[in-house]
């Protein structure tokens, strides 16, 4: 009996070295050195998509770390032009860059979560890949970082109007970005939020009707992603004075508004917070995908930002 109570000690040590080892101390310190060097780029057939060409990427990095893009660049001499880095929802990833129609004289790229799991997977099969969903959360900073590192060599991307838009759970990621990367000209955080344990607290009511429960694991689940260090709120008001654009719907069922209004007052100037009416955001709502893509693509389009700003 004691040698069972012993074993099962030992395999709870493990367990929590394993979950816990990541972030208990600040992860972000080690974003740098994650991001490394380009060391490779794999290169796949392009597609048409309208009147532009579509282009399916791997980075590679020295330090291991390995970045999936599409890059959608509109028809039409080679030149530097606007580009929007797209982090979007876990189910769309890089595929964002494929939606909508037109995208005029805007270079579109999308970046998918650095996930080497199975999304598929769910229930117990889902916990026991909880280290590979906390590394993706981890590396998702230092993947962004990396692929600004490319498009900035290429001659389609205009390095003075490179953008960076983080859409759904996207918009919880980009912050820690804008601020580590200056070259970032303007950061779009859409249908996003602050306080994301309050937010897992919010997701997990119809599943844990036992609040202190549900709270203790929101909290548990917010400080095994590195939430703590990666919270927006912590983050968005150092990306000043490069612009900052918030865009949240009034009716999205996904955020609570209390996590909302703490991104919404952690902003500086130059800031926007625009309300815009509808659900969340999601694959199955092209409606809501088309006026958030339109709005977007229809500033950057035009606004040109100050050498030097």
């Amino acid at each position: 009996m004691a040698w069972s109570c012993s074993v099962l000690v030992a395999l709870l040590v493990v367990l929590a070295v394993t979950l816990f080892g990541p972030v208990l101390r600040d992860p972000t310190a080690g974003f740098a050195a994650r991001k490394g060097r380009l060391a490779s780029v794999e290169v796949r057939p392009a597609t048409r998509q309208g009147s532009s060409t579509v282009t399916e990427l791997r980075l590679v990095a020295d330090s291991g770390l390995a970045v999936d893009l599409t890059v959608r660049v509109p028809d039409g001499p080679v030149r530097p032009r606007p580009t929007v880095l797209i982090l979007g929802g876990k189910a769309t990833g890089r595929d964002a860059a494929r939606l909508g129609g037109d995208v005029g004289d805007v270079v579109m790229v999308a970046l998918s979560y650095p996930f080497a799991g199975d999304p598929k997977v769910k229930g117990v099969h889902a916990v026991l890949q909880i280290p590979l969903i906390q590394r993706a959360v981890l590396d998702t900073v230092p993947a962004i970082l990396l692929a600004t590192d490319y498009l900035l060599e290429q001659p389609y991307v205009d390095a003075n109007r490179l953008e960076l838009v983080g859409v759904s759970l996207g918009a919880f990621l980009v912050s820690p970005a804008g601020v580590l990367d200056q070259r970032i000209r303007r950061v779009w955080i859409v249908h996003g939020a602050g306080n994301p344990a309050g937010v897992i607290d919010y997701w997990l009511r119809d599943d844990v009707g036992f609040r202190p429960l549900r709270r203790m694991l929101a909290s548990l689940l917010n400080v095994l992603a590195g939430g703590q260090y990666l919270a927006a709120e912590r983050w968005v008001g150092r990306i000043s004075p490069r612009p900052v654009i918030a865009i949240n719907a009034r009716d999205d069922e996904r955020l609570p508004r209390a996590s909302v209004d703490a991104l919404h007052a952690a902003l500086k100037d130059p800031y926007e917070i625009v309300w815009v009416d509808g659900p969340h955001v999601q694959p199955s709502r092209p409606e809501v995908i088309e006026i958030l893509r339109a709005r977007i693509l229809e500033r950057v389009s035009v606004e040109v930002f100050p050498v030097g700003s």
